[in-house]
């Protein structure tokens, strides 16, 4: 695939261990990614590196991702106290929590309005922020990730091992938010004993009442270097990834696309517009989840054909669609 890269020094700022949304877009604009974290009590400390990584990289384009939305506003400090006079664009790249869950909404639409542009992964997102923020952003999903480097390298070396007493295996995307219906997928496991059910967030996140419960069939995974999670997607026999939030697009999703994997995932316009082959659609109840494992249990082979051709169509729309969005990188 064909990149945009510009001549123009872009960095690509993310407050987390890894976004393969960012990773996509940076891989494709020339972006210097730089994630930068730390515990919520230290959350100020982001502030400083943020100012010394601009300070020392001096681009002309800053891409933020939000949530949070700090992470745009310090950018905006460095724009006026530090580079009044080169004055570099900034755009915020706004994923589905800072529209559900914002800091503050006031302080929110007032920083959006500020920046250079808007970015949005799909239309109900971006109608939400026309209607309720008078901002037009623009619509850019998910580029399609290419695993072909650390699928070679977990073939030389076991990045993620599953459990052997399984008949199915299952990995669920989560980070234990408020939008994840695990709870449904606790009680899907415990009638099925004998599929196995990756969970990848941290039980630091989770609630302790739900930890209590967990099936023996349920293994939670902790969070994993980002080739050892790649591993056990390409691994397992399906991916799950599940929300209440009826405009989000999930990120395993794409996960899924690029490593041809079947997806089980929440029915809801956005997510069967775009992942509209390979793909089974349920609601968020143990119930239909179980079916959805069935299913997927019978029909593998099919779903992940289709997929490849899901994975193949999505390549070159987001490439068109990227060629067509190279002015705001500049």
């Amino acid at each position: 695939m064909q990149d945009i890269r510009t001549n123009n020094k872009i960095v690509f700022l993310v407050w987390y261990r890894q976004s393969s949304r960012a990773y996509g877009i940076s891989k494709h604009t020339g972006a210097s990614l730089h994630y930068l974290y730390t515990s919520p009590i230290k959350h100020p400390v982001l502030f400083i590196k943020t100012i010394e990584v601009l300070r020392k990289e001096r681009p002309k384009v800053i891409i933020c991702q939000s949530p949070p939305i700090t992470c745009a506003f310090i950018a905006m400090v460095y724009k006026f106290l530090f580079s009044f006079r080169s004055k570099p664009k900034i755009l915020i790249d706004v994923h589905t929590g800072a529209i559900s869950r914002p800091l503050s909404k006031n302080v929110s639409k007032l920083i959006m309005k500020k920046a250079s542009g808007i970015i949005v992964i799909n239309t109900e997102q971006q109608n939400y922020l026309m209607q309720n923020y008078q901002i037009t952003p623009v619509v850019l999903e998910d580029p399609i990730p290419d695993f072909t480097d650390i699928l070679l390298s977990a073939d030389k070396q076991e990045l993620y091992r599953l459990d052997q007493k399984a008949t199915f295996n299952v990995a669920v995307i989560s980070s234990f938010e408020i939008d994840e219906p695990i709870q449904a997928v606790f009680d899907a496991a415990s009638e099925l004993p004998t599929v196995y059910f990756y969970i990848t967030g941290e039980n630091k996140n989770a609630e302790k009442d739900l930890l209590m419960n967990k099936p023996a069939n349920v293994i939670i995974t902790g969070f994993l270097d980002y080739d050892a999670y790649i591993d056990l997607l390409h691994k397992v026999d399906v991916i799950m990834d599940l929300t209440t939030d009826s405009t989000s697009v999930v990120a395993g999703g794409f996960e899924a696309v690029g490593l041809e994997q079947p997806l089980i995932t929440s029915d809801w316009t956005p997510l069967r517009r775009y992942f509209n082959k390979g793909t089974i659609y349920i609601k968020n109840s143990s119930r239909d989840i179980k079916e959805g494992i069935n299913v997927a249990l019978t029909n593998r082979q099919k779903l992940s054909k289709e997929m490849s051709q899901l994975r193949t169509e999505k390549v070159n729309e987001w490439k068109e669609k990227i060629s067509k969005l190279s002015y705001l990188f500049q």
